[in-house]
């Protein structure tokens, strides 16, 4: 991938690549919006806004992970040395960031307070803080951040789907217009997706982001912090090592109610025969 050139920018373009990134989210947002509110279907119509954030969603995770990938296993950055793994300034890094930045701060989470369906504390807080990590790119534009940008969000593609799918599934097995055999591919989809997900989770924010967290960036980041001057690119290293652990226990956090929806709620649910549970929540 050392062939792939990524787009770049400057800490004075960084500003516009957030505009750019922001407006990217927000017009698409708006457009699936609209084309989905005139839909027939009420699977595209009952839950427009919901139904257009999880494709936005979808496409920001897949353009990211690709971006992250490239950078991730390009040999001329997995060759540098700890310290500049940590301090050596790359441009793409810093695009990554400032696009990041733009479309989580200007669409997503003005978009989460928007929609009551996505009003989530545990998300917002994650939202709040990855643009938080998004706009150290400006700060420290460097080599782990392709990972924690990137890479990582392979996980959430699958999962954008998987929503999707549940909601879709929801609306069309409560209209009285769906056919059953619509409904059963729904469910198989939406089944098989989330099954994907979870895996996808298991091994990308359990396993690969908690080793690269403290078998990768924390020893190179305690490498290089004694040798740095006091300032505003130490105060950001030490921000995103805090960062980093606090994700880690958000994910562990996240898994345990994906236990709880799949393994406890649903392998111990009441039979289908009691009428608790048929109660929608």
């Amino acid at each position: 991938m050392s062939g792939v050139a990524l787009p770049a920018c400057s800490a004075v373009g960084f500003w516009w690549v957030v505009a750019g990134g922001g407006a990217a989210g927000i017009l698409t947002q708006l457009g699936l919006q609209a084309v989905f509110d005139r839909s027939p279907d009420p699977i595209f119509s009952k839950s427009a806004g919901v139904t257009a954030h999880s494709v936005v969603a979808a496409m920001f995770c897949t353009f990211v992970t690709i971006f992250g990938c490239i950078g991730w296993f390009n040999p001329v950055y997995g060759a540098m040395t700890a310290a500049a793994r940590v301090v050596s300034p790359i441009d793409a890094v810093r695009w990554l960031g400032a696009f990041g930045f733009g479309v989580i701060a200007l669409w997503d989470i003005p978009t989460c307070f928007a929609i009551r369906e996505l009003r989530k504390p545990s998300f917002l807080i994650h939202h709040f803080a990855m643009a938080a990590v998004a706009y150290c790119g400006l700060l420290l534009p460097s080599y782990h951040a392709f990972f924690f940008l990137g890479v990582v969000e392979a996980s959430s593609i699958p999962l954008s789907i998987y929503e999707g799918l549940e909601r879709a599934y929801d609306i069309a097995s409560e209209s009285d217009e769906c056919a059953p055999e619509r409904c059963e591919r729904l469910m198989g989809l939406r089944d098989g997706f989330q099954t994907i997900a979870t895996f996808m989770f298991m091994f990308m924010r359990l396993y690969l982001f908690t080793r690269v967290t403290f078998f990768g960036f924390w020893p190179d980041a305690r490498s290089v912090l004694p040798s740095m001057a006091a300032g505003a690119r130490k105060s950001t290293v030490r921000f995103l090592m805090a960062a980093s652990a606090s994700f880690v226990a958000l994910q562990f956090f996240w898994f345990s109610q994906i236990i709880q929806q799949i393994f406890i709620a649903k392998w111990f649910a009441a039979p289908t025969g009691d009428t608790d549970s048929t109660e929608v929540a």
